[in-house]
């Protein structure tokens, strides 16, 4: 864990590296704008906006930062580090739900194929205390797919609860991140049969190819930009 550089240093405490090779193009060499980059609120919603993909290294937050891109997973544990790393105090959750097949990005032979079974998703989303008590952070989709109908936080104020992007049925928090993933897995298993199982994988190779299409690419892991996170306008 390094440091930004000598001048950036009594901003926040030193970085891990994905963080530091993060930023260090935002600031490129100065600090104009450094304080609003790595602002909370804007951390985490470009976290948000951040292409809605696996990363392919596995769902670890350094994965998701260095290639930019993530799911529900990948990115509250992303969410999780820098929270922690400003000194607070997230708790992870995981939430079960039932995937509902009527979206429009689940084809009619994938429809067909879930008809009469119930197909069982885990979702990942955090809580925090951020000053005024506990509230829901989840970043799972970008702000423009809510056009398509996903459900996003399109704008934050920093104090209230951000759009839970499921109905949960059952959550369990997660205390030992390196063990979450696994967790989840093995959650997944418990709830679904095998052809269950195979359906959601299914599902889940649709929904990311149909928002690689509608999306324009953004799905696909393009290079990323912070530049465009809107100011909060209260009022």
């Amino acid at each position: 864990m390094r440091p930004l550089n000598p001048q950036s240093a009594h901003i926040i405490p030193p970085l891990p590296d994905h963080w530091r090779d993060h930023f260090l193009p935002l600031i490129a060499g100065h600090d104009a704008g450094i304080h609003e980059q790595m602002s909370l609120r804007h951390v985490l919603l470009s976290l948000r906006d951040m292409p809605y993909a696996r990363p392919r290294g596995g769902n670890t937050a350094k994965d998701c930062v260095s290639e930019w891109r993530g799911t529900c997973s990948s990115k509250h544990l992303a969410a999780h580090e820098w929270l922690t790393l400003t000194g607070h105090r997230p708790q992870l959750w995981m939430a079960a739900y039932l995937l509902d097949f009527q979206q429009p990005y689940f084809s009619d032979a994938l429809r067909a194929s879930a008809t009469g079974t119930q197909v069982y998703d885990v979702h990942n989303f955090l809580s925090c205390d951020l000053g005024q008590g506990d509230i829901i952070i989840d970043i799972t989709f970008p702000a423009r797919l809510g056009r398509h109908g996903f459900p996003v936080t399109a704008d934050w104020d920093g104090k209230s609860d951000f759009t839970l992007c499921c109905a949960p049925q059952e959550r369990m928090a997660l205390n030992d991140l390196e063990s979450a993933d696994a967790r989840k897995r093995a959650w997944l298993r418990s709830l679904n049969t095998d052809p269950a199982l195979q359906i959601r994988e299914a599902a889940i190779m649709e929904m990311t190819h149909w928002l690689a299409v509608s999306d324009g690419g953004q799905a696909s892991g393009l290079p990323h930009t912070c530049s465009s996170i809107p100011r909060f306008h209260s009022g």
